[in-house]
């Protein structure tokens, strides 16, 4: 009878689990997770930039879910990839550079030195308003992946999904290429960032004059946005090198805006992920309302890397490197602000550098056969080592093979130097 009991109760509890359990678990699936748990922590400075979002193929992304892998969305740097994580568009990396406060010339200057001042009259009120300029750089690079699916032996190649130009999966030598789903394609869109201006609540304000908290004779405006300068190409490996792509996998990042030209300028709305904090300026000195104090900043581009090949003394493919490629901008905000308030931004900070890759590439047979051979040669001592080689070499050949034309040589110097004696 306990035995019975227990067997009854063992049953009844595995049926509540599976009653239960399994519609939990399902629902528990349904529910998506939240992919960082951490919050990002902006920048302390009263202005500051961030990236909010990325479009591709007309479609923006801003949160970490509409990403495969990776989806690395850390504020001021991104890696992210929309597609498949071996193929297609390849990965792309952001990153943005500290604020720098500088003059018309772009010379770094102190946050209390406008480059100029403007005055305006509106009827009974005059208007006089700083005039500061600030500059902030963004990189945009690919990290384009590669992998091999399938390995070859002596007479196949092996097959890699790749994201680069390479219009193939695998190269056959003189009998070309084949597999075209897993390759590359073009990264078309642009880059969502933000420049914020957050005033501290503290000392650049005056003393709030109720508990709604508006800040009094305080304004500033975000009024256009320029490209100052603008950098774009390959990415050099960690010698010093940029590998030179195969004719059929050529690399290219273009249809970025000129450098003097107006930037997009977009409200922070939501839509490029979350909104800056609102800023309740003084109405009474606000020029126009329309003027936003944050913007989001939208920069058009397509990219796409290139491949160098690893043949080998078959014209095989063994190997692909991917040639990723860069482009770098720097962004003109000017910024109109009333008198007596001064925004703080960092002194100094540091110009982000050209990105570099810290790997090497694979060289194909006769790449690697010719490159050695040079290499040798780079050495004098071994050029003179060659030579002498060379001549006993071509002397034995023509004793074994050809003596009669050695015998002329020989007899031909021997008459030369008794002509000079």
């Amino acid at each position: 009878m306990a035995s019975n009991k227990a067997i009854r109760g063992s049953a009844f509890l595995l049926l509540t689990i599976l009653f239960f359990g399994l519609p939990a678990m399902y629902m528990y699936k349904q529910i998506p997770l939240k992919l960082y748990p951490y919050s990002l922590v902006s920048p302390g400075w009263e202005i500051y930039d961030q990236i909010g979002a990325i479009e591709c193929n007309d479609q923006i992304y801003s949160q970490a879910a509409q990403f495969t892998s990776p989806r690395e969305l850390k504020g001021v740097y991104w890696k992210v990839d929309v597609d498949d994580p071996d193929c297609s568009v390849p990965t792309l990396m952001i990153e943005i550079g500290d604020i720098h406060h500088v003059d018309f010339t772009g010379r770094d200057t102190p946050n209390d030195q406008p480059a100029s001042t403007l005055t305006f009259t509106r009827g009974n009120y005059s208007y006089y308003l700083d005039y500061h300029i600030y500059l902030y750089t963004v990189t945009v690079r690919t990290v384009a992946d590669k992998i091999m699916y399938q390995s070859g032996n002596a007479l196949v190649p092996p097959s890699f999904k790749h994201e680069t130009s390479f219009p193939y999966e695998w190269w056959n030598g003189i009998w070309g290429g084949g597999g075209t789903t897993y390759v590359g394609k073009k990264f078309q869109g642009g880059v969502y960032t933000k420049f914020v201006i957050s005033p501290w609540k503290g000392g650049t304000y005056r003393n709030p004059p109720n508990a709604s908290y508006i800040l009094d004779k305080c304004w500033a405006g975000v009024m256009n946005t320029y490209i100052l300068s603008r950098k774009m190409g390959q990415i050099e490996n960690n010698w010093g090198t940029m590998p030179e792509p195969d004719r059929q996998a050529q690399m290219w990042v273009k249809a970025s805006l000129d450098v003097g030209n107006q930037v997009p300028m977009f409200v922070d709305d939501g839509s490029f992920g979350t909104p800056a904090p609102t800023v309740n300026w003084d109405p009474t000195v606000t020029p126009d309302t329309r003027i936003s104090s944050t913007v989001v900043q939208y920069m058009p581009m397509e990219m796409l890397a290139g491949a160098k090949l690893n043949l080998d003394a078959f014209g095989l493919m063994q190997d692909m490197y991917p040639c990723d490629v860069y482009i770098q901008y720097s962004y003109r905000i000017d910024v109109l602000q009333v008198h007596d308030f001064v925004l703080k931004t960092a002194v100094n900070p540091p110009w982000p550098q050209t990105p570099q890759d810290y790997v090497t590439w694979s060289m194909g047979w006769w790449e690697g056969f010719f490159a050695g051979i040079g290499n040798w040669f780079a050495n004098p001592l071994n050029s003179l080592w060659f030579i002498f080689i060379a001549i006993i070499m071509a002397v034995l050949v023509l004793a074994v093979f050809a003596p009669s034309v050695l015998l002329v040589i020989i007899g031909s110097f021997k008459t030369r130097h008794k002509e000079k004696t």
